[in-house]
């Protein structure tokens, strides 16, 4: 299915869980990336394929996913859409995202090490969001190589990749299995997943790897 910025709308309001009515959507872009990340996403995509085959069980090549993540917004870039060249001002997470995609030495300790966090639940990451300058939000939908993920159900904030055979890591509830509407189905290398548990209350999937992950969407919308 092709991607659209009427199916990146959709997704953002239907995976958004925690109030009744999620947020007004303002404006949704699509990331264009220079071919350099591009190839080395679709390399990294190609081996992790390689290791799983999971295009013969019905996935997408290395188990590809789409999934949310908040940052924080330090500009208006994206209020208007006369005004798309992002900022340079330290700090603002988003623009680096702009400009050179994910960066794993950038990334805070979590609640499952230090990697790069996503969700297929829009209100979840909606939780990482910050804002100045701005009185409107930002948040990525995101590729994501899931491969073979490591499913965890308690804490383990020292990870700093998944555990040996395994592609990323994920905590997940049944319900999240199936968020990814109709756009890409489950995976992980450098990946861990998190079953939501009694600690764990929504999904995350973490990667541990640049280049497991590309933004592909950003979506600004107002709180």
């Amino acid at each position: 299915m092709t991607c659209t910025t009427s199916i990146v709308s959709g997704q953002f309001s239907t995976a958004w869980k925690h109030t009744a009515t999620p947020p007004r959507v303002v404006q949704v872009y699509k990331i264009i990336l220079p071919q350099a990340l591009h190839d080395s996403y679709e390399a990294y995509k190609k081996g992790v394929e390689a290791r799983g085959n999971f295009s013969k069980k019905g996935m997408q090549a290395g188990n590809e996913r789409r999934r949310w993540h908040g940052t924080t917004r330090l500009c208006k870039i994206g209020d208007d859409p006369k005004n798309l060249t992002p900022c340079s001002t330290s700090g603002c997470s988003m623009c680096a995202i702009i400009k050179s995609s994910y960066d794993v030495s950038y990334a805070a300790q979590g609640m499952f090490g230090k990697g790069i966090y996503t969700s297929a639940t829009s209100s979840k990451s909606d939780g990482y969001t910050r804002s100045s300058g701005s009185s409107n939000k930002a948040m990525f939908l995101n590729r994501v190589v899931v491969g073979n993920g490591h499913i965890l159900t308690s804490a383990q904030n020292n990870l700093t990749a998944p555990p040996s055979g395994f592609d990323s890591a994920r905590s997940h509830d049944a319900a999240s299995l199936g968020s990814d509407l109709l756009i890409f189905p489950p995976v992980s290398n450098m990946q861990v997943i998190a079953n939501a548990g009694a600690a764990l209350k929504n999904d995350e999937l973490i990667v541990y790897n640049n280049d497991a992950i590309r933004t592909s969407w950003l979506l600004i919308y107002s709180p």
